[in-house]
């Protein structure tokens, strides 16, 4: 008997400035930016009404609005805060390497700025 794992996809406008490890900022800055990413990546798995996973794998594509070159690590983050939100929301028990792999970060086409999830679900 074969199971064939589930995988979901997962659209978070941007929802503050890009948290990008080069960048310095006040703290209190830093935090609300955090706690706004959070909050769009709890809602957006809301409104979608993910699943509860055990294990998932997660690549994440950043789409920026204009073709500057860019590190897409330096946006590690942005992700960070994200996947918080996801496990805020309840999509994983937690972000360790026992439930999480990546995330993955990757560079999208210009556009409407956005991260656009890949989530795998891993057994």
């Amino acid at each position: 008997m074969s199971t064939t794992a589930r995988s979901y996809s997962l659209t978070i406008p941007r929802a503050d400035d890009w948290l990008n490890a080069n960048r310095r900022e006040h703290y209190m800055r830093h935090a609300a930016a955090v706690a706004e990413w959070r909050k769009a990546a709890h809602w957006a798995a809301r409104a979608v009404k993910l699943p509860k996973l055990h294990k998932a794998q997660i690549i994440a594509t950043l789409h920026f609005g204009d073709r500057r070159r860019r590190d897409p690590h330096n946006y590690y983050p942005t992700l960070k805060a994200i996947v918080d939100g996801l496990v805020d929301y309840g999509l994983l028990d937690d972000d360790s390497h026992q439930y999480l792999i990546g995330p993955d970060i990757r560079m999208g086409e210009p556009g409407t700025p956005r991260v656009q999830l890949y989530i795998r679900e891993m057994t």
